[in-house]
């Protein structure tokens, strides 16, 4: 059932029961935190809904017919996406992201600080509202719908989004609309209210391992890794998988020997390092601080669960490590776990809100370190 898609069986349920009824409506709201395959369902949805050969039985479009080519190289005459863009970007850099998703479905298409902007009156821009409202008003080419795909609709301004919501007051026949939105509450209420609502959730981490193993054929401890870093998110995940997992991993390592270091330096010694690596690059540090938290999360495991050795293989995620992790908890037996998780969560939201790099590792250091030794005081 739309197999490209990862998980989100509900929504796919509810689209997919609508079309085979007879019953779509004109449009479709998608609502889900970013990443986790709302406009990637809308471009399947349109799959389906054209495909010239799909398999009604298990709900797949065929992937090779002229209509899914096109709509998969965004190619198809009757199929529109818009998404945020500077006024300024130049339509090579949208050509290349689009090249882009066509290879990887789950690409995120936005341009940094861009807008779904209203367009210029007399030459609207392709990808802006304007631009849709043009489109709308030409006849299809290739068949009786013609489908228009908006990602990123809360990035849109008072006069773009009135001008949305006079086309969904209004919609042409034979016209269908996709919407999709990280930010539910801050869209108007008369734009929600004029669509069906579809829910995006977090997946379930074993869904995402299991498709990092089946379609990029990551290795079994790399995808459970990745899958338990990757917060329910296909999309991070990915991310995470084109980063380099095993050095972030290492980074790690040397980080808490660092902390546990003897030498009063070894702590800024390893920040000092654990940023040279990574020329403050936050999203990398970010992920190396939550491998570190499934570290101790690990340990926990271990330490509570050493008689029951079938729990232990499906709640430790560094099983790999294992070996090293056994011997963090007989060399450091009064750590408290709980606590050392918590100061990493809270160090991963300063990062996060950009507060000084450089200050934040050498606490979270020092702190972990107290912990770790002398975790009474």
């Amino acid at each position: 059932m739309l197999s490209n898609i990862i998980g989100q069986e509900s929504a796919k349920r509810q689209l997919l029961a609508a079309f085979n009824h007879q019953r779509l409506a004109h449009a479709y709201l998608l609502a889900g935190e970013e990443g986790l395959g709302a406009e990637e369902l809308a471009i399947e949805m349109a799959k389906f809904i054209m495909c010239a050969r799909p398999d009604k039985t298990n709900s797949e479009p065929c992937q090779t017919c002229s209509n899914c080519r096109k709509i998969s190289a965004f190619q198809h005459p009757d199929v529109h996406y818009y998404f945020p863009v500077l006024k300024s970007t130049d339509n090579s850099e949208i050509l290349t992201m689009l090249e882009e998703k066509s290879q990887e479905l789950y690409f995120k298409v936005k341009i940094a600080g861009g807008s779904l902007h209203i367009g210029d009156q007399d030459n609207p821009e392709k990808n802006s509202i304007r631009g849709l409202l043009r489109e709308i008003g030409l006849r299809s080419y290739e068949g009786n719908i013609k489908v228009f795909i908006v990602t990123f609709v809360e990035e849109m301004n008072q006069e773009s989004a009135n001008a949305l919501l006079k086309i969904l007051e209004e919609p042409p026949p034979n016209t269908l609309y996709f919407l999709t939105t990280g930010y539910l509450q801050t869209l108007l209420p008369t734009i929600v209210s004029r669509c069906q609502l579809a829910k995006l959730y977090k997946i379930k981490p074993e869904i995402i391992e299991s498709a990092l193993q089946i379609k990029n054929h990551v290795q079994i401890e790399e995808s459970r890794i990745i899958a338990k870093l990757a917060d329910g998110n296909y999309a991070a995940a990915l991310q995470l998988l084109s980063g380099d997992l095993k050095n972030k991993r290492e980074l790690m390592i040397g980080f808490l020997l660092g902390i546990v270091g003897t030498r009063s330096s070894s702590i800024v010694e390893a920040v000092d390092t654990l940023l040279a690596e990574n020329k403050k690059d936050k999203a990398m540090i970010i992920d190396v601080l939550n491998i570190m938290a499934t570290w101790f999360q690990d340990a926990f495991y271990v330490n509570n669960l050493r008689s029951h050795s079938e729990l232990l293989e499906s709640f430790v995620i560094n099983r790999d490590k294992i070996d090293r992790v056994e011997k963090f908890i007989s060399n450091f037996p009064r750590t408290n776990l709980d606590l050392a998780i918590t100061e990493i969560e809270k160090a991963v939201d300063l990062i996060s809100r950009n507060v000084y790099l450089n200050l934040i590792l050498i606490n979270l250091g020092l702190q972990l370190r107290k912990i770790i030794f002398d975790p009474k005081n």
